[in-house]
């Protein structure tokens, strides 16, 4: 789809390293291992530093035998994980974590299912979207939703004349609605689906629309759905299609058929372009990464105006991966620092002064960082963020920071 660039910021975090578990959490069981203090300093912001207290969350690593880790996972709001890894004398794997450990979802066999992309999803029910090459000519791909005990079809390329490698990632919400979108055989056109199962339904297609072609697409609970797109004009930008349900549209808006389309924001504002893939809220909000005439900003939105949510103009920023979101409109994300390291950041006071939660170079789980990632949907309500790591000592593996923000703390 169409990749993005982006920007950055710092401030002071205390961080609790946690083997295996959370303290305070105790539904994770566990031991505390180590108790560190990491100074993100020398980063200078115009508002207010955000303090936020960190515990490490280990989900599962090399020394269990596991190879080849997701570098985006997902986590749902009940802090369940999915993510793809190599189980110990088996093919490709997508695994769940949870309260009562790790269970296989999917495996890749090679006879029906050859490989996992790295894009899974998950929903509140513990239910798991991923999408998976198929055995077959022409590389047939499908995208399934799974528990662990019952699987279903989402789209299947080979029975419904769509190109497998012009099927994107997809986006699941909490009624098991996935979203995606794909190319038409012969890519003569594209569109915005959604499926549970049964037939799949268009909500936006090049056909009957100002688009020319779709990039990443999610939805959210109440069925609404933020797509990056190409305009007929060529601009590009981030769009919301949103259900009717009767409501009445505005200058901003346009119907087509059953949903509404919102302009959140595009390339013929010339101050954007180059945007990535896109999340969007339980409420609505829409985050995501561009290029901007200073350099690179990660924004959010709901079509009346975006914020920045990082300052392009503070040069610390390199390039961002796509963010996550959650109910509260907090951001996460990850970056490549201007000096050149790997960092994870939040932003949660809804302006633009990210906070670092980890980055290469820092201590983790008794070793070094070396690398950081973090996904579209690795960032749930309880500001309990998942991510893929890599550290010194050659371990790589899949753990949780568990945030504590200061409003939090005073509330309890």
């Amino acid at each position: 789809m169409f990749d993005a660039l982006r920007k950055h910021p710092g401030g002071k975090v205390a961080a609790k390293t946690i083997d295996g578990c959370p303290a305070g959490l105790a539904r994770f069981g566990g031991r505390v291992a180590i108790l560190l203090v990491a100074l993100f300093a020398g980063q200078a912001f115009a508002q207010p530093q955000q303090k936020i207290q960190i515990s490490f969350v280990k989900v599962a690593d090399t020394t269990q035998g596991l190879t080849g880790f997701s570098q985006f996972p997902a986590i749902n709001n009940h802090d369940a994980v999915a993510f793809t890894a190599v189980q110990p004398g088996t093919a490709q794997e997508v695994l769940r974590w949870d309260r009562s450990g790790l269970s296989s979802i999917a495996l890749a066999d090679g006879n029906t299912l050859t490989f996992f992309s790295d894009d899974v999803a998950i929903n509140d029910s513990g239910v798991v979207a991923f999408r998976a090459g198929l055995s077959g000519i022409g590389r047939p791909t499908a995208i399934f939703t799974s528990d662990g005990t019952s699987t279903r079809t989402i789209v299947d390329s080979t029975k419904q004349g769509l190109p497998g490698f012009g099927i994107g990632a997809p986006s699941i919400n909490s009624s098991g609605t996935v979203a995606f979108e794909a190319a038409r055989s012969g890519f003569r056109s594209s569109a915005v689906f959604t499926g549970d199962g049964g037939a799949l339904t268009t909500m936006v297609d090049t056909l009957a629309s100002d688009f020319e072609a779709f990039g990443g697409v999610a939805i959210n609970a109440s069925g609404e759905i933020v797509f990056e797109a190409v305009q007929k004009d060529r601009s590009t930008g981030i769009f919301l299609a949103i259900p009717n349900h009767g409501k009445e549209q505005n200058s901003a808006t346009a119907a087509t058929g059953a949903v509404t389309i919102v302009d959140v924001i595009d390339s013929n504002n010339p101050d954007f372009f180059d945007f990535g893939d896109p999340v969007i809220s339980r409420g609505g909000t829409v985050a995501d990464s561009a290029g901007v005439a200073q350099g690179v900003e990660v924004f959010s939105g709901d079509g009346r105006g975006i914020k920045p949510r990082t300052d392009p103009a503070a040069n610390f920023f390199a390039e961002f991966e796509h963010p996550s979101i959650n109910k509260h409109s907090a951001v996460a994300f990850s970056a490549i620092e201007a000096n050149g390291a790997q960092a994870i950041f939040v932003e949660i006071s809804g302006g633009s002064s990210p906070v670092p939660v980890l980055q290469t170079g820092h201590p983790l789980f008794g070793s070094t960082v070396t690398s950081v990632s973090v996904g579209r949907f690795a960032f749930n309500d309880h500001f309990h963020l998942v991510f893929g790591y890599g550290l010194e000592d050659g371990r790589t593996g899949i753990a949780i920071a568990l945030l504590k923000p200061d409003e939090e703390q005073e509330d309890e």
